[in-house]
């Protein structure tokens, strides 16, 4: 069936405030829910702030309260196919046959991309390492939490901005773009983002190396496992994510050295705030091109 609105951009557009509002009420009323159970006084606003502000990437509510964001996601995700676009929902590249080397690919790529990005910088003296950490138990809720949050954003940035976009456009660079700009203006609000001018260019990016694959195979598993792992391997690395700490899992503890500005180290919103891994995402994302072009 065609769906009931033509541009593929539109929908995409349109997408947008539909999932917002749906992911609201289904976090809202699951926060609220947790309180209630808690035995929280919904009246006292500091006991409210203070179950959210004590929250950490390891704790049982951060992986909670990603979840009560999928869910959302996959409602909003669920009304928009069916209705407006009268396809599957599976359509936007949900089918995980024989994508198991994806898999591990993306994993794997992530890999070697946070960790050369560390020995680039521990090279030119960006970082010093100040000791090894440990093994923390708290990994395991972190690692749940991080692929909940990376499948969340590649269902909505891949699976539906971009797909939809495509529709729109022969040209995958244009619709890279597109949903590249919504990517980075979605993580906007986070510490430090505007310190400089790399954070918010890097998470434009980013967009690019996370769909550039999706482009040529219409499926989300090398992306959300590469989106998994290049925020898994940031902080195990001790890096910042996007300008959050990490205390609760990272094994290698760093300090910026200051013998290089915070464009090369990447300051306080960490290496997604440095040039050096923005011409890797840049490398990274010719690299994926080549290789599924080459295929073709």
């Amino acid at each position: 069936m065609e769906p009931r609105i033509k541009s593929g951009w539109l929908r995409a557009i349109l997408f947008m405030p539909v999932w917002m509002i749906i992911m609201s009420i289904t976090t809202g009323v699951g926060a609220a829910a947790i309180m209630m159970i808690n035995g929280v006084d919904m009246a006292d606003q500091a006991a409210i702030e203070a179950i959210f502000t004590s929250m950490s990437f390891d704790s049982p509510m951060m992986l909670l309260m990603s979840v009560l964001g999928i869910l959302g996601s996959f409602l909003a995700l669920w009304f928009m196919m069916t209705v407006v676009n009268r396809q599957p929902l599976a359509s936007i590249g949900l089918s995980a046959e024989n994508r198991g080397k994806e898999m591990l690919a993306g994993l794997g790529g992530a890999l070697v991309f946070i960790g050369g990005i560390f020995l680039i910088l521990w090279c030119l003296g960006a970082i010093t390492v100040t000791g090894v950490v440990g093994f923390k138990s708290g990994v395991f809720v972190v690692s749940l939490m991080l692929f909940v949050a990376a499948f969340d954003e590649e269902i909505i940035f891949r699976g539906y901005i971009l797909n939809n976009m495509m529709d729109s456009t022969d040209n995958r660079w244009i619709a890279l773009a597109g949903s590249s700009v919504l990517f980075a203006l979605m993580h906007a609000g986070n510490p430090a983002v505007f310190s400089n001018f790399v954070p918010m260019t890097e998470l434009f990016a980013a967009g690019f190396i996370l769909g550039i694959s999706y482009t040529f195979t219409k499926n989300l598993w090398l992306p959300t496992f590469f989106h998994f792992g290049w925020n898994f391997f940031q902080g195990l690395f001790g890096f910042e994510i996007s300008g959050m700490g990490v205390d609760s899992w990272k094994m290698i503890a760093h300090e910026n050295t200051g013998n290089v500005s915070d464009i090369v180290s990447g300051g306080a919103f960490g290496i997604e705030g440095s040039v050096i891994s923005l011409c890797c995402t840049i490398l990274g994302t010719y690299l994926i091109f080549k290789y599924y072009n080459d295929k073709e």
